[in-house]
């Protein structure tokens, strides 16, 4: 399918598993990448739309998805309700993140998200109902964090000399670096650290594999990444990138933007 089918697909056929070649549907999710997810399927008639720049700058998957909400009639009629907050966390796995509301109208969307998020409170709640969220809770950490106003605390380093990250370390006093080698640690086992950005070199195609394996996995998929490659080229799942040779200045520069 092309992108522009799984997005119709989407929003109007309930499907709950397709694939294009830069976005899929997973259950009542549509991703980009893989691992982004742009929007959420409240009922046939509300969607959640991600209210957050995309992670790659050569995408119009929210322009299209606002102009496809747009073409079915639907208006964005409110922005990151409680209901959507709770939604993000049951249904995504993830951590804060900033949503709008589309709907024909206030009134129903406000009705169907209200009925959406006693949904799954129900099933969170119930001794009986399969579990529905990913037991590494590190993104709702992390999001949690963020909400109470603390400070940034844990940088994972993957495969990052420490000598080489020492000068960067010590300008970046109110963080924690914890160094792990490939091999020492999983992808998806990155979220038991309960890191706030994860540093990774992917200057080999090991390091550039753990990158897609962890944007894979539910711990790393809301987490910002800062890959160290050659000529600061950004790979496919990195938030952003520096050059290996880089000054000391260029890598704090980037984790400070990173870093929520």
């Amino acid at each position: 399918m092309e992108d522009h089918e799984v997005i119709e697909a989407f929003l109007t056929t309930g499907t709950r598993r397709a694939f294009g070649p830069t976005v899929h549907v997973e259950g009542e999710a549509l991703m980009l990448d893989g691992w982004w997810h742009a929007s959420l399927r409240v009922s046939p008639a509300t969607f959640m739309l991600r209210n957050e720049e995309a992670p790659r700058p050569d995408t119009t998957l929210l322009e299209d998805l606002v102009a496809a909400l747009g073409s079915r009639g639907l208006a964005n009629v409110a922005t990151d309700l409680p209901g959507m907050t709770l939604l993000t966390y049951t249904q995504l796995s993830l951590g804060y993140v900033s949503w709008t509301l589309w709907a024909p109208d206030a009134a129903t969307g406000h009705a169907d998200l209200e009925a959406k998020a006693s949904e799954e409170t129900s099933l969170v709640n119930s001794a009986t109902a399969d579990p529905i969220v990913d037991p590494d809770y590190s993104a709702e950490l992390g999001g949690a964090r963020r909400v109470a106003g603390l400070p940034p605390a844990v940088v994972l380093a993957v495969g990052i000399d420490q000598a080489r990250s020492a000068p960067v370390e010590s300008k970046l006093g109110h963080c924690t670096f914890t160094h792990r080698r490939f091999g020492e640690i999983r992808p998806d086992a990155c979220g038991a650290l309960v890191p706030q950005l994860i540093m990774v070199d992917t200057t080999t195609r090991q390091g550039e594999e753990f990158v897609m394996e962890l944007r894979a996995s539910a711990c790393g998929r809301s987490l910002p990444v800062l890959a160290v490659a050659t000529g600061a080229v950004t790979p496919l799942g990195a938030s952003e990138a520096v050059d290996p040779e880089a000054e000391p200045s260029a890598w704090v520069d980037a984790l400070e933007r990173l870093l929520p």
